[in-house]
């Protein structure tokens, strides 16, 4: 893994860009699952979209929109890609999603997102309910992002939210997903519900988890905190070894890029906890900060 992911995808979702690249992945996934349109079940859980007007009012969010400049991998080679994979980790608020990048082999996007959700995290703070052979093909066109389910439990809110997340990202545009089983697609679509709702409200994109670093790094993400105010430390165990604030890009309705330069003046080589947190503002009488964690390597 390279030290600065900064590039290559956009953040996911709050700046999915659709892209030239989008006509290329329904042209790759192409499927004749579509065929069969009988509905199998009715939507269980997950927030619906009742109308198409519904689908209009999630339209393509431009990167000003405040999405983080998101992981690049500046090694990258043709054998090897970056998806957005969202688990399920726990806040003070109880269990939401969280993001990471993950390097998977090279090839269609949405199936390797999909694929990667199925899998542990490589992150061991965030868990996922789906195991392998949970999904088969997924296809995307202008109705939206079609999976068939190997599985026909969709009773877990959450999860249904983590793959909505993760098509959606992978797609690079808000598009309602269509379970399917067994030929026979669900009668309605499931949409990502606001990212206030879902999404911890505190991410970090840069560094990823075991990055190695010497003398300074950039750290990234996205968040919704008080007045913006993102506080980050660097910690050895329970030992705050270095810390300050950084300032995202606005708050209250979703989440905005947020960026810090850290000095590793002063901090010796060995293995740390790198912290970013939200402010809190009722002074440790709420539920706490919100926090999103990575390992790091000091050189």
């Amino acid at each position: 893994m390279t030290d600065d992911l900064s590039t290559l995808l956009h953040d996911a979702v709050a700046d999915v860009e659709p892209a030239d690249r989008l006509d290329e992945i329904r042209a790759r996934t192409a499927s004749p699952m579509r065929s069969a349109a009988r509905p199998w079940f009715y939507a269980v859980g997950a927030t619906v979209l009742a109308t198409a007007a519904t689908v209009a009012a999630f339209a393509v969010l431009d990167r000003d929109d405040g999405g983080d400049a998101g992981p690049s991998h500046h090694g990258h080679d043709q054998q090897t890609q970056l998806v957005a994979a969202y688990y399920v980790g726990d806040t003070p608020m109880g269990p939401r999603l969280y993001r990471e990048y993950d390097e998977v082999p090279a090839g269609d996007p949405l199936q390797a997102a999909l694929d990667r959700i199925e899998q542990p995290a490589s992150d061991p703070d965030y868990r996922t309910s789906w195991t392998p052979d949970s999904f088969g093909d997924v296809t995307v066109d202008e109705d939206g992002i079609d999976v068939e389910l190997g599985v026909n439990d969709l009773s877990d809110d959450l999860a249904v939210q983590q793959v909505a997340y993760t098509l959606q990202a992978a797609a690079g545009e808000r598009l309602p997903v269509w379970f399917w089983l067994d030929g026979q697609r669900g009668n309605r679509p499931y949409d990502a519900e606001p990212e206030n709702d879902v999404l911890n409200l505190v991410s970090i994109s840069d560094p990823a988890e075991g990055n190695e670093y010497e003398g300074s790094f950039t750290a990234r993400g996205r968040a919704n905190s008080n007045e913006g105010t993102v506080v980050w430390e660097i910690r050895q165990g329970d030992r705050v070894v270095k810390s300050s604030s950084t300032t995202a890009e606005g708050s209250v309705d979703r989440l905005y890029r947020w960026e810090a330069e850290i000095d590793l003046t002063g901090v010796a080589p060995g293995t740390y906890t790198f912290v970013a947190m939200t402010d809190d503002p009722s002074d440790g009488e709420g539920p706490g900060p919100f926090t999103d964690t990575r390992t790091i390597v000091v050189r």
